[in-house]
């Protein structure tokens, strides 16, 4: 059963897009892709909160992700740009798609 993981960071203030930066310049959601069953992961940003967001084949890749031994690899550069620190313990909430809805195109003309 597929599985949507959220992570959420808090950054100190200030520091949101370093984290952001963090990510993009370590690699860190390349490294989650090259886990099987990961099928995508996305980094959302606002001023106070940093959101990691990763769709998982399987409850099973998500562990394999958590297992991964390149996972906690940036956790003392992350944690001094975090005002709540994570630990290698640190995981996402875990959800199952409810509902869906979209749309196709940008809306009417």
């Amino acid at each position: 059963m597929m599985i949507r993981t959220v992570l959420s960071l808090k950054p100190k203030p200030g520091l949101t897009e370093a984290v952001v930066d963090l990510f993009d310049g370590e690699e860190i959601v390349e490294r989650a892709l090259t886990v099987e069953g990961c099928l995508g992961v996305e980094v959302w940003a606002s001023r106070d909160e940093v959101l990691v967001m990763g769709t998982w084949a399987s409850t099973g890749a998500y562990q394999a992700w958590l297992e991964h031994p390149q996972r906690n690899a940036n956790n003392d550069a992350l944690n001094e740009l975090l005002d709540v620190p994570i630990t290698a313990h640190s995981r996402g909430g875990s959800y199952t798609l409810a509902l869906s809805g979209g749309r196709l195109t940008g809306g009417s003309s």
